[in-house]
């Protein structure tokens, strides 16, 4: 099967960043939910909270503030969207951030 290249990124972003989140069950409002997004390649969220939300927010922010355009538009977009609610599109776009920022700072 061939994947779209435009679906390599969206693989990452969504395994991405699932190191460091609390664990299921612990008084967290964490829920861990498993799509299929290829034949042997489950993506999970653990947490759709507006504080996973802040957390993620707060790792951007410190990288520092001088942040590469196109990282400072996923952050905005991010914040906004988990502000109104939109809390699973808006951790997907501050995930998206975090992978471009740390792919450009090597860290």
């Amino acid at each position: 099967m061939n994947m779209h290249p435009a679906m390599a990124p969206a693989i990452v972003v969504m395994s991405f960043c699932l190191c460091g989140a609390a664990p299921v069950g612990a008084g967290t409002g964490a829920e861990v939910v498993t799509t299929r997004d290829g034949p042997d390649k489950p993506v999970i969220i653990t947490s759709d909270t507006k504080a996973y939300c802040n957390r993620l927010l707060n790792i951007i922010d410190a990288y520092g503030p001088a942040l590469p355009q196109d990282v400072d538009s996923l952050r905005t977009q991010g914040e906004d969207m988990c502000r109104e609610g939109r809390i699973r599109s808006g951790i997907v776009r501050l995930r998206r951030a975090l992978v471009e920022l740390k792919e450009t700072t090597h860290s």
